[in-house]
């Protein structure tokens, strides 16, 4: 896959890349603030796209965070990505937010983390084997404080605000950049992890359909 666009909006920032070719340095929008809006990633999108000379039809993947994180974030960075491969015929991937923050480390074992509900963080530790990331545990969800007394360096995302004493792991590029190199390992996009990956369940349910 030579032409991939990534998009990460699980954390305090929305993240859109674009490579052109493996090993190419890829080009990126980041907008801090509020929850994303499905409008700014679509700006954000043909900004990196119309920059190219690329239309939506010319990428040979798309790739998302699913989550765990912001639940809206999560959504509205799936749907983007669905509306986008549906229309254009674009295979698409889901990676895990929390196996995107530690393929930002070269570390190993990192303990990945990203923003839940007010002073807590999903967490989840990640180990390198022969060079590819396994998760050491499922994640939970820990007090952001706890974070100080973690034996394993922690990778958080761009924006986060951490006590002063967590122990950090280097990081070596953004999570949308992780993304695309995760992209580069994949044999084949699968469709069916563009869905929400969450540790709590979603603060609402829609109703059922009635019979």
């Amino acid at each position: 896959m030579d032409t991939v666009l990534a998009i990460s909006a699980c954390g305090p920032r929305l993240e859109v890349a674009l490579r052109r070719a493996p090993g190419a340095t890829p080009s990126m929008v980041a907008l801090a603030g509020p929850t994303p809006r499905s409008d700014l990633v679509l700006a954000a999108v043909d900004l990196l796209l119309r920059g190219a000379g690329l239309t939506p039809g010319d990428l040979q993947a798309l790739v998302v965070t699913r989550g765990p994180g912001s639940f809206t974030g999560v959504r509205v960075a799936l749907a983007t990505v669905q509306g986008i491969a549906m229309g254009a015929a674009v295979p698409a991937h889901g990676f895990g937010s929390l196996l995107a923050q530690a393929a930002r480390s070269e570390v190993a074992p990192v303990l990945a983390v990203q923003p839940a509900r007010r002073g807590e963080v999903y967490a989840q530790p990640f180990e390198r084997v022969e060079g590819v990331l396994h998760p050491g545990a499922a994640p939970i969800t820990l007090p952001l404080l706890a974070l100080a007394d973690s034996a394993l360096p922690v990778v958080a995302p761009a924006g986060l605000e951490l006590p002063p004493a967590v122990p950090l792991a280097p990081v070596r590029c953004s999570t949308a950049e992780a993304l695309l190199d995760l992209a580069a390992s994949l044999p084949a996009c699968d469709g069916t992890t563009v869905v929400p990956l969450y540790v709590d369940p979603p603060p609402a349910v829609p109703p059922a359909p009635e019979a």
